[in-house]
């Protein structure tokens, strides 16, 4: 009496998912781009707001920084913020785009 090898047949399958998932998030990707017009590795400009301290009381200072798109997905966009010590950091949509010059 045999058993039949299991690990073949799911070995395909989830090969097969992983492939289809992979179309789906490349769609997806293309449409959010085209959506929000940004493209992954695109440099965008965006405005932010620093605050400092002083006598007086608080001091709002808006400052223009280069960022460059890493990632779009359907509820937010990453960005690389060019800085000393470069980091990433996420926004929402409605964010992105009120911040964005």
């Amino acid at each position: 009496m045999g058993y039949r090898d299991i690990t073949s047949q799911s070995a395909v399958k989830s090969v097969l998912w992983g492939t289809r998932a992979a179309e789906r998030n490349a769609e997806t990707r293309k449409r959010l781009e085209k959506e929000h017009n940004v493209k992954i590795g695109d440099e965008v400009k965006i405005v932010t707001e620093e605050v400092s301290e002083e006598k007086d009381g608080r001091r709002k200072r808006k400052k223009i920084r280069k960022a460059t798109v890493v990632d779009v997905y359907e509820y937010f966009i990453l960005l690389r913020i060019e800085t000393k010590n470069s980091f990433c950091e996420s926004f929402a949509w409605k964010e992105f785009e009120a911040m964005r010059e």
